[in-house]
C-alpha cells in the first residue's frame, strides 16, 4: 500500500469533513473544552486519523513520509546550520557533569548516547520571523525557544514541524533552534 501525500490526504479527508460537521452540529457540549476552538478540534481529529493510517504502514513508509522537505515561506527566516563536532562534544561532557557517576549508570553509560557514523553531522534550523530579524538588524536577540520534537527519534523531522515552529517564533516575536532527530552523512538522512 502506497503511503504518500495522495494516500495520507484520502484516509483523512473524511475525519476533517464529518469533524467539521459535528463541531457546528455539537457546539453546546464543546463550549468548556479545548475542542471548543474548531482549529484545534480539526487539528486532534486529523492527527488521530493520521496515526491510525500510519499504523499500518512500515516504519521505513512513516520515515519517508515525514522527513520530506518542506519549503518555508518568504516572510520567515530559515537558516540552516551543522553543529561542530566540539559542540557535540562539549554538552555530552556537560550531561555527564551533571548526571554524575550515578545518573550515567542509571542511563547505561556513558558512550551508548554519543555514538554517531563516520562522516556524520548534525544539522540544526534558527527559525525567525522576517520582519523580526530586520527589526532588531544585527543584534542575536534576546528571546530564543529551544525546540526539541518528538516522534520517539524514529520519525518526524523540523521539515515536519516548520508550521508550527513559525507559529512559535511569530507568536513569541522569538528565534527558534530546533535541531534533527537525526544525523546527515553526505546526502542522506540516517536514523
Amino acid at each position: 500500500m502506497v503511503f504518500n501525500t495522495i494516500s495520507v490526504g484520502t484516509a483523512v479527508a473524511p475525519t476533517v469533513i464529518e469533524t467539521c460537521f459535528s463541531h457546528y452540529l455539537n457546539r453546546k457540549p464543546l463550549r468548556q473544552m479545548p475542542t471548543a476552538h474548531i482549529s484545534y478540534h480539526e487539528g486532534v481529529n486529523l492527527i488521530r486519523q493520521f496515526l491510525a493510517y500510519a499504523s499500518h504502514h512500515t516504519v521505513e513508509d512513516v520515515q519517508g513520509f515525514t522527513s520530506q522537505w518542506v519549503p518555508s515561506p518568504r516572510w520567515v527566516k530559515v537558516d540552516e546550520i551543522t553543529i561542530p563536532q566540539k559542540c557535540l562534544s562539549g554538552a555530552a561532557d556537560a550531561v555527564i557533569a551533571q548526571l554524575g557517576h550515578h545518573g550515567v549508570d542509571k542511563v547505561g553509560g556513558e558512550e551508548w548516547w554519543q555514538w554517531r557514523r563516520d562522516g556524520s553531522v548534525l544539522k540544526a534550523e534558527w527559525i525567525e520571523m522576517r520582519r523580526d530579524f530586520d527589526k532588531r538588524k544585527d543584534e542575536k536577540g534576546k528571546r530564543v525557544m529551544l525546540y526539541v520534537h518528538g516522534g520517539a527519534y524514529f520519525f518526524g523531522s523540523v521539515d515536519e514541524h516548520r508550521y508550527q515552529l513559525q507559529r512559535h517564533a511569530r507568536k513569541l516575536e522569538a528565534r527558534v533552534f530546533a535541531r534533527e532527530s537525526y544525523h546527515w552523512n553526505g546526502s542522506h538522512r540516517q536514523y
